[in-house]
């Protein structure tokens, strides 16, 4: 009878880092999503339209706010076609949008921009607050969030599985964030732009609703390969990647500083 490989467990010790990456990265997009929708929901009630609340949507239940194609065919669908057609992963998707009725608002167009901000306004509050708390425990308690060499106690070699996933939550808020402000609806930047359109050019952009994900599948597989420019991948390298850096540089700047002391 064998007793079992012992290289069995190895391989599972190897892949570990890769498994809490995952599961950090599903529980982050999960919460990242269902505080978007909440948000969405709460501000559009605050401004005195109940719709979302009255349908329930007006909840951190990530089951009220997923949709079948948006939150789980398209994301594993994107990211099958990247790996196959690009060598690395991409993935994207959205979920039920949160109904609401301009007419209930006071100031329908301002009313509705603040509705179209509040889902991205609560992503940068998480991805701040997964920012403190990684400084917090970086001056109080290192090791929580940093892992060390044998050799010496001053050289980090990685990060612990609650720095994983502090990190990955900061950087799922921020994509969730800077993705939907991108001025193509049914995005969140859409709600913003449409504030300052007027008459007809505003109707003509609110029409290109139906063709959204479209026009964005098309910026981030398509465009590249005609221009030779990825314009998604240039807008998170101006917007995202600073932000992310800004959040967590400054734990590995602070520590290092108070090893030198």
């Amino acid at each position: 009878m064998n007793g079992g490989n012992p290289l069995d467990l190895d391989i599972i010790i190897n892949l570990l880092p890769r498994i809490i990456a995952f599961a950090s990265m599903a529980v982050s997009v999960i919460l990242a999503i269902s505080l978007h929708e909440w948000a969405h929901a709460w501000m559009a009630n605050r401004l005195g339209d109940p719709t979302a609340r009255m349908l329930g949507r007006m909840s951190i239940n990530p089951l009220r706010h997923i949709d079948p194609i948006g939150t789980v065919l398209m994301p594993i669908g994107l990211l099958v076609v990247s790996l196959l057609t690009m060598g690395v992963p991409f993935t994207m998707g959205y979920a039920k949008p949160v109904p609401f009725n301009p007419r209930y608002l006071k100031n329908p167009k301002r009313d509705t921009a603040l509705v179209g901000i509040a889902g991205p306004a609560i992503n940068v509050i998480l991805a701040t607050g997964a920012g403190f708390i990684l400084l917090l425990l970086t001056l109080l308690m290192p090791s929580a969030v940093f892992t060390y060499g044998d050799q010496s106690a001053s050289f980090i070699t990685g990060l612990t599985p609650f720095g994983i996933a502090l990190g990955f939550f900061a950087y799922i808020n921020l994509l969730l964030c800077f993705f939907n402000l991108i001025p193509i609806p049914p995005l969140d930047g859409s709600r913003i732009v449409q504030k300052f359109l007027k008459g007809n050019v505003r109707q003509w952009y609110a029409s290109l609703e139906r063709y959204g994900m479209f026009i964005v599948i098309a910026l981030v597989f398509f465009v590249p390969m005609v221009i030779e420019v990825n314009l998604i991948g240039l807008y998170f390298r101006f917007t995202l990647w600073p932000v992310f850096e800004f959040l967590t540089r400054i734990p590995v700047s602070v520590l290092f500083h108070s090893m030198s002391l």
